[in-house]
């Protein structure tokens, strides 16, 4: 762990990466927060439509709100951002506090997805500006984790909360921690350091780079490959709350191999590791599709969590290194988005594989995925660099 506690002695890493924490903490709590609540007043299929709206409007704007702050500067566009986020919380927490209209509560949820300010992205793309580049595995390893660790944290928090209290506190109280992470980053010396740059690259910015849109793609088609694992979990509990403990191990799994694998050197290009472990993941969870047997398929999603934990550390890595410094909180942006469009086709394919009620459809299409991605990763070539 040497390399993490040199990492966190660098100026501003602590207290950037603490509140970058309070923000996906807060977003991974929303999500429960929010079904919950709005199913209580409105129904099953009002509160999955009210999320969706919510999801696709904030993986739409991502990109436009990233390309803003490349061109004046993360720092005003995050200010302004959450002055807009801010009104938009209280709107939705209003409309929930007087019963308002399903409508209503849709145009709120997506004034609300419209306007999160890019946090994470700008954080993301700030590290190398930051951190010597010999500490940049360590740094995006370090962050990968604890972004797998908040989709873990996030809801069982949530879930506690809303135990204790009614939905429509735990929905504001999700806004305020959002909000203060989002400020604290926005007013973090490194990011006031940091100033924006002329528009360059074309309408398309990073997308105009071809390596960049291969990575984007290979990103979406690994995020398939986890709609794939969310459905084939509750096939395989036969629809019962057991589904959590495959989710659970296959987020443990790669939280500690994405520690472990940012506290060394690895032999090979990121591409070559990249193309490995998927591979590798593709093998395990062809077992457990070929398998079928429960406790077969709770192993696979340990295992494929080993071997994927590293996966998003590469990912960033050649994010960071493809992209030209005018451009990465976009590209970084971009990532988010294709990453929610990838898992959103993921689940709705596996949802009519297992229409039998049996996983090994959505298992075999997560292993294909698996498996057309280390085929692109062997095309990204050489670093840009």
């Amino acid at each position: 762990m040497r390399r993490y506690r040199e990492l966190l002695r660098i100026p501003g890493v602590g207290k950037l990466t603490a509140a970058v924490l309070l923000g996906r903490v807060a977003t991974a709590m929303l999500n429960l927060a929010l079904l919950v609540a709005i199913t209580q007043r409105h129904g099953y299929a009002s509160a999955g439509l009210l999320v969706m709206i919510f999801a696709v409007v904030n993986a739409v704007a991502g990109p436009v709100r990233g390309r803003q702050a490349d061109r004046r500067g993360p720092r005003r566009v995050l200010l302004w951002l959450v002055a807009a986020h801010t009104v938009a919380w209280v709107a939705l927490v209003t409309a929930l506090l007087t019963d308002a209209p399903v409508v209503v509560l849709c145009l709120t949820a997506a004034g609300l997805g419209a306007t999160i300010p890019p946090a994470g992205p700008a954080v993301r793309g700030l590290w190398p500006n930051l951190i010597p580049e010999d500490r940049l595995t360590t740094a995006y390893a370090f962050d990968a984790a604890l972004n797998t660790t908040t989709f873990i944290a996030g809801p069982m928090i949530a879930g506690g909360l809303l135990l204790a209290m009614p939905a429509q506190t735990v929905v504001a109280g999700t806004g305020v921690v959002k909000l203060a992470g989002d400020l604290l980053v926005a007013l973090s010396p490194p990011l006031r350091a940091l100033r924006g740059k002329p528009r360059h690259g074309g309408l398309l910015g990073p997308l105009a780079h071809p390596r960049v849109r291969l990575l984007l793609g290979m990103i979406a088609v690994d995020t398939f490959a986890f709609g794939c694992l969310e459905v084939a979990a509750v096939a395989t509990a036969s629809g019962s709350g057991a589904a959590g403990f495959f989710t659970s191990a296959l987020s443990a799994g790669a939280v500690v191999s994405g520690i472990g694998y940012g506290t060394r050197t690895w032999p090979g290009s990121p591409r070559a590791q990249l193309a490995t472990l998927h591979l590798g993941g593709a093998a395990v969870l062809a077992t457990a599709g070929l398998t079928g047997a429960a406790i077969v398929v709770l192993v696979a999603y340990a295992a494929y969590g080993l071997v994927n934990g590293p996966v998003e550390t590469l990912q960033q890595l050649l994010v960071g290194d493809l992209t030209p410094e005018g451009q990465r909180i976009e590209a970084f942006a971009w990532v988010f988005s294709v990453m929610w469009a990838g898992f959103g086709i993921g689940t709705t394919v596996a949802g009519r594989l297992v229409g039998d009620g049996r996983a090994a459809g959505a298992l075999l299409a997560a292993t294909a995925a698996q498996a057309l991605v280390a085929l692109v990763a062997l095309r990204l070539g050489r670093r840009a660099r």
